[in-house]
């Protein structure tokens, strides 16, 4: 449509604004029209045959959503994206290849062919070169830059489909069209291309008014000044329609990249810049999008380190106002351990076992986060968890009482939905001890964790394990229960010597 548009106001011009050897009496009104269809058909012909091969229809196909990139193999997908981006290219340059054998036709072969079927004289060369450069300059090389823009804009919507994770730029040996290339074309387009047209028309005027009599000089110049009106206005229309999807071309992608930051701005890290383009904003874009997955991957790190604390413990490391290299803490560890693990593990499936103590581990975790404190990490059916560390509370012997009685707790309930489930209920034993430790990152360069050392860690570990010789769920040390300064119910147990101590250890049943 775009060449036909093209051909039709060329045809305009050549018959019936600029003088041409139709005046002679001798030739029928209707020889033009006909020749100008014949032609036409030729042309439009030749263009659809070049524009017919295979892969076209592929790419016609793909771009429709008839079929899915990923359903060729390598090799073929390799060379339709190829195909996809220079599409507007090769389409544009068989079209001005055709625009050049419409020159030929009707700026040398219809002159002459006329001039033997109707024995009429041979038009002047000058005259013959005149259309022939009006034809492809004024004709072809303008209808093909609009050609270009509009088939761009209207194929870019299409390129997607060929990249569905974009990186444009990997498909090599692919004409670039930079948006500096855009606009030096579109300015020299607009610039030089009329004038070689309105110098030939002018020169061409001129040569014959020294021949013309009066009368013809009269109607030479007449003609003249159709023929710059007509080339002048044709010109402004081209000039606005380039500039028209020169800054569609622009605009579009970047109107595309703005709403993805505002996205952004408002936490939206789903949202992606179509790269329609392997130009500077297709490279733009592709930026956009890795800067989005970048802040999505830290959005996910975030999450699942704070899967492992709260909230506040994991903003604080993140904002690096917690050193993790090592420092003396006073913190409260609480070491909690399921009763009767190998009998449970004895009686039922793999898979359940997994599914309870994912249960138990998800209420118990819960527990921990809700006063925060760190889980260090799970040890068979063993939590280990601390309070005070990495961010220090001068409360965390609190915390930690109060989450073991959260524990306490959430036992009972989960109890409830095992026996629903059909398996026995649960025991465990809690042991809470407080003192100092030696916090940080402990590990290999390969990976590395952060973990408590120091004998208060040991010593709670003991401390959990006498809460089975006592019989009952929770014991705390007598640090940690000399430090509290809430209202509990405790009972002073039988001091008891434990592994690794000399002396015996004073600890405490909490009851309530």
């Amino acid at each position: 449509m775009g060449n036909m548009l093209g051909a039709v106001s060329t045809f305009i011009y050549f018959g019936f604004i600029l003088p041409s050897i139709q005046k002679d009496p001798a030739i029928p009104e209707y020889f033009s029209t006909l020749f100008f269809l014949a032609g036409i058909g030729v042309t439009a012909f030749l263009g659809f045959f070049l524009l017919k091969r295979k892969s076209v229809r592929i790419l016609y196909e793909v771009a429709d959503g008839r079929q899915d990139i990923s359903e060729f193999d390598s090799a073929m997908i390799y060379h339709l994206q190829r195909e996809a981006l220079q599409f507007p290219v090769v389409v544009t340059v068989i079209s001005f290849l055709v625009w050049i054998l419409a020159g030929f036709i009707f700026g040398f072969i219809e002159p002459l062919i006329t001039a033997v079927i109707f024995n009429v004289v041979t038009p002047d060369l000058v005259l013959c070169l005149r259309q022939f450069l009006g034809i492809i300059l004024l004709g072809g090389v303008v209808t093909c830059m609009v050609l270009f823009f509009i088939l761009e804009n209207a194929w870019r919507p299409h390129i997607p489909k060929f990249f569905p994770e974009g990186h444009l730029n990997r498909v090599k040996h692919v004409l670039k069209i930079s948006v500096r290339k855009r606009f030096l074309v579109v300015t020299l387009g607009i610039i030089l291309i009329p004038l070689p047209v309105i110098v030939t028309t002018i020169v061409s005027n001129i040569s014959q008014l020294h021949l013309a009599d009066a009368l013809t000089r009269s109607q030479l110049i007449s003609s003249l000044y159709w023929e710059l009106l007509f080339i002048s206005m044709d010109s402004l229309i081209i000039a606005l329609m380039m500039a028209y999807f020169l800054s569609k071309s622009i605009s579009t992608p970047l109107l595309q990249i703005k709403n993805a930051i505002k996205a952004v701005e408002n936490n939206d890290l789903d949202t992606r810049v179509e790269i329609m383009s392997n130009d500077e904003l297709g490279d733009v874009a592709q930026g956009i999008n890795a800067m989005i997955s970048s802040l999505n991957e830290s959005r996910r790190v975030r999450d699942s380190f704070g899967r492992y604390m709260g909230e506040e413990i994991r903003d604080e490391i993140m904002l690096g106002k917690i050193s993790l290299d090592g420092e003396m803490k006073r913190v409260t560890l609480l070491f909690s351990d399921l009763r009767n693990f190998t009998s449970l593990v004895e009686k039922n499936h793999p898979r359940q076992v997994v599914k309870i103590l994912n249960q138990y581990f998800n209420e118990m975790t819960l527990a921990v986060k809700e006063h925060k404190g760190l889980i260090l990490q799970y040890v068979g059916d063993e939590i280990e968890a601390v309070f005070g560390a990495p961010v220090g509370f001068e409360d965390h012997p609190e915390m930690a009482v109060q989450t073991a009685l959260e524990m306490r707790k959430r036992l009972i309930a989960l109890n409830i939905t095992l026996v629903e489930q059909g398996f026995e209920p649960l025991e465990h034993g809690i042991g809470i001890h407080s003192g100092a430790v030696l916090a940080g990152n402990i590990g290999s360069q390969e990976r590395m964790s952060y973990a408590l050392v120091g004998d208060t860690v040991n010593t709670a570990s003991r401390i959990e394990g006498l809460a089975k010789i006592y019989g009952t769920d929770i014991i705390l040390s007598q640090t940690t229960h000399n430090l509290l300064t809430g209202a509990y119910v405790t009972k002073q147990l039988e001091p008891v010597t434990v592994k690794g101590k000399d002396e015996g250890l004073i600890v405490y049943k909490l009851m309530s």
